[in-house]
């Protein structure tokens, strides 16, 4: 079945301005994640989704691959408060126009993910027979979360939390985990369905490792991935 990925990267980053072509040990942080998608062996054209002409021509100079063809994005499409499900649910004609199979969306602040995560995930999807999206263990027991009330009180989260019935051992904690942007696959065609309310729905998870997890969102993120890198 043939696979469309869809790398979205908005020029409006307010946190880090320019966070997705800041470069990352020497490489603009977007061309991680175009490139990962582009060597896959199992994509047959990546499509890099932007409201930037500076970005398009960053990408198509560097890489030269007939793979790779721009949806360009308005700066109405592309606005901080536009969420990527919502545009891929109401321009899918634009985006895939006469297009069939799967679209993978990888996030380009996920620059560690590579094509055999990408390969990995495709061939998950195959033997499942349903989409797929990546995810990634928590690093800390979610049984412990609790809400802060005021500035001195808190509120356990969860109604047998280890802070209330005093079972804290690690060993009796049950493993939780949370999707990491890196990864999410499923039918083009299932954008089209008016009863799909979340790219999770119907989908199985990738688990990925936590070291291959780091989600650029500030300048922090972007030294531990280097020092990854390195």
């Amino acid at each position: 079945m043939t696979v469309t990925a869809f790398v979205p990267a908005r020029s409006g980053s307010k946190r880090l301005p320019n966070k997705n072509v800041r470069e990352l040990a020497g490489k603009p942080l977007v061309l991680w994640t175009l490139e990962a998608c582009l060597n896959s062996e199992q994509v047959d054209e990546v499509i890099f989704s932007t409201d930037s002409k500076e970005y398009w021509e960053l990408a198509k100079n560097y890489f030269n691959s007939d793979k790779l063809v721009l949806d360009d994005r308005s700066a109405e499409e592309a606005g901080d408060v536009v969420k990527i499900f919502d545009y891929l649910k109401c321009s899918v004609d634009k985006i895939f126009g006469a297009r069939s199979g799967r679209f993978l969306m990888a996030l380009p602040t996920m620059p560690l993910r590579t094509s055999a995560h990408i390969d990995g995930a495709i061939d998950l999807c195959n033997k499942r027979g349903r989409g797929v999206f990546s995810a990634v263990e928590y690093d800390f027991a979610i049984s412990f979360a609790f809400i802060t009330e005021g500035e001195t009180d808190w509120k356990p989260v969860f109604d047998q939390s280890p802070m209330l019935t005093g079972n804290t051992r690690s060993q009796d904690q049950v493993t939780a985990y949370h999707p990491n942007g890196a990864i999410y696959l499923r039918d083009i065609d299932d954008l089209r369905q008016s009863q799909l309310k979340t790219i999770y729905q119907g989908c199985t998870p990738f688990i990925m490792d936590k070291a291959l997890s780091v989600d650029i969102d500030t300048i922090e993120d972007f030294r531990l991935a280097e020092a990854l890198l390195s």
